[in-house]
């Protein structure tokens, strides 16, 4: 056992001669290598085929209008300006800051109904017009009635 104790010893010297950090770094693994990066090449952009040529934008379907004759035509041009001009005098007839927001909101609808009315008059769509006409009228009165 003389001999194991000498052998002991012997390596016990050998550690203190070559440093504590050697030995370790001798009886440690070496780390893993990391692993490769495999790269392709990049791919290719698509090819972009040339644009088509222009192509005309098909025609707008026609609108679709009731037949109307010129007596009637007159009629109705009469009828939606007289309402649009009466509900415009109802209007006028509304404080707009003493309205609430949701009274706002009717106001600017009856406006809008109006400003389109005189569009579709202007472009002698008379049945759009007086429809139009009707509703901010409608909607005016009722207005005019809550505010009071």
């Amino acid at each position: 056992m003389g001999s194991w104790k000498r052998l002991g010893h012997a390596f016990l010297v050998a550690a203190i001669v070559t440093g504590c950090a050697e030995l370790e770094r001798l009886l440690t693994p070496a780390p893993p290598e990391p692993p490769a990066v495999k790269r392709e090449p990049s791919p290719l952009p698509p090819a972009v085929p040339p644009p088509p040529p222009p192509v005309a934008p098909p025609p707008s379907p026609p609108v679709l209008s009731p037949q109307i004759g010129r007596g009637d035509e007159d009629r109705m041009r009469r009828e939606a300006g007289s309402r649009i001009q009466k509900t415009e005098q109802l209007v006028a007839q509304i404080d707009q800051k003493r309205l609430v927001p949701e009274q706002r909101e009717t106001y600017s609808t009856i406006r809008s109904f109006l400003i389109h009315a005189k569009e579709a008059l202007a472009v002698n769509d008379f049945p759009r017009a007086a429809n139009l006409a009707d509703k901010a009228q409608i909607l005016a009165e009722e207005l005019l009635r809550s505010v009071r």
